[in-house]
């Protein structure tokens, strides 16, 4: 074992405290990877934000999840439907932890500062489960097949039939009234 209060550099370009980068050598993104990021960049902010009903919050995820692709990359062999599932999956768990700011939200707003835009079918699909809602912006917003919703979800293809056909009861009631 090596003393970590002696040794400031060793070899293979890492140090004591830790791995380090020499400054002067940029690491590439791996081939094909900038360009799927701006392809994919667009779809990927556009479904975080369907399934978050937040701008700010959709570019997070996205970006957390093409991060995680990008160090990942090559090893997911269809790279679509690896970011959809990753997206999914973020936006599931911010849904499950915006409880805890809706609760604290109205502490810290006043009536002044809050932003109100009415759209009575986003906000129709932003009250539906969460499930639901991704079923309903996977299927007509995306354009998947059952199939690929069922494998972005982790579920089976008439689990997505039925969430899909409580969604659009659900929808036609909201919108209807």
């Amino acid at each position: 074992m090596r003393d970590v209060t002696t040794s400031a550099a060793t070899d293979e370009g890492t140090t004591a405290i830790g791995p380090w980068r020499d400054p002067e050598q940029t690491e590439k993104p791996p081939p094909g990877f900038e360009e799927f990021f701006r392809e994919a960049w667009p779809g990927a902010v556009r479904l975080a934000a369907f399934l978050t009903q937040d701008r700010t919050a959709a570019e997070e995820i996205a970006q957390d999840a093409l991060a995680q692709m990008y160090s990942a990359w090559g090893e997911a062999a269809r790279p679509h439907a690896y970011l959809r599932t990753a997206i999914v999956n973020r936006s599931h768990n911010w849904r499950r932890h915006a409880g805890v700011h809706r609760a604290k939200l109205p502490l810290l707003a006043t009536p002044a500062t809050a932003d109100l835009v009415v759209d009575d079918l986003a906000d129709a699909v932003a009250s539906l489960p969460f499930r639901q809602r991704a079923v309903v912006v996977l299927r007509y917003h995306a354009g998947l097949s059952e199939t690929e919703i069922a494998e972005a979800l982790g579920c089976r293809p008439g689990t997505v039939k039925s969430l899909a056909s409580r969604a659009l009861k659900r929808l036609e009631k909201e919108i209807t009234r």
